[in-house]
């Protein structure tokens, strides 16, 4: 019996072990973006992206293991699965990381029970290798980002394409080999678009879905059903009247 104890209790310690190393999800949420500015010429081409108001950004980064406790600006970018997050009009995923991917900034504190107080990240996406840099006439000097922070708070977000890259270096890890940018110009008559919002969450709860905005169809639905609840209590104050 005490040996059949010692296997459930060893048991239970397994299984305990892989759920703490088991992968974590974390979503990815900004405001809607409150300025936009969008290109107004495209001397290399690559123009394909026009933010709007209405886009945000959203999606998720998962890691090989729930972070580890009392952490203050830890460069995490090794312990990144996978991850998936869009502009609204582009969208990064680990199927291009360390390809023309990569990412700049991945750093987080937390707290004595590991929950998460900061983060920053910047996912880069390059336009061509060598990279260059600091040249307007030069395509391989493109790049595109998304920045997240949660500081200052409620944090900020921004989204760029086509940018033209000023400097370009190696996160702390030197993981992305001179190709990740740590300066760019954002500028709308050289083909770049630009937007940024302040307020981004990041969490182990999924965001609420958005609410459904009604089509004209719809609208035009609840329209016809208030004037039929205005007509039946028009005609039936009528019929009262003549009663």
């Amino acid at each position: 019996m005490k040996q059949l104890i010692s296997y459930a209790v060893a048991a239970l310690s397994l299984v305990a072990t892989q759920a703490a190393a088991a992968p974590v999800t974390y979503y990815i949420q900004s405001e809607p973006y409150e300025t936009v500015s969008n290109f107004t010429a495209c001397p290399l081409g690559g123009c394909t992206v026009k933010y709007a108001k209405s886009n945000r950004i959203s999606g998720s980064i998962t890691l090989v293991a729930p972070l580890g406790s009392n952490l203050t600006d830890e460069d995490i970018d090794l312990q990144i699965h996978s991850f998936s997050i869009s502009d609204g009009q582009n969208t990064y995923t680990d199927a291009q990381f360390f390809v023309d991917v990569f990412a700049q900034s991945a750093r987080v504190s937390t707290d004595s029970a590991g929950n998460l107080t900061s983060f920053e990240f910047k996912f880069d996406k390059t336009h061509g290798t060598p990279y260059g840099e600091a040249s307007y006439a030069d395509s391989k000097a493109k790049v595109s980002y998304i920045w997240i922070s949660s500081a200052p708070s409620p944090g900020a977000a921004v989204a760029a394409s086509n940018s033209t890259c000023q400097f370009r270096g190696d996160n702390v890890n030197g993981n992305t080999n001179g190709a990740g940018c740590m300066m760019a110009y954002d500028t709308d008559s050289q083909g770049a678009s630009s937007a940024s919002t302040t307020g981004v969450t990041m969490s182990l709860t999924p965001p609420p879905a958005p609410t459904p905005v009604p089509t004209l169809s719809e609208w035009a639905m609840i329209l016809l059903g208030v004037l039929l609840t205005g007509a039946a209590a028009l005609n039936l104050h009528r019929r009262r009247q003549t009663a």
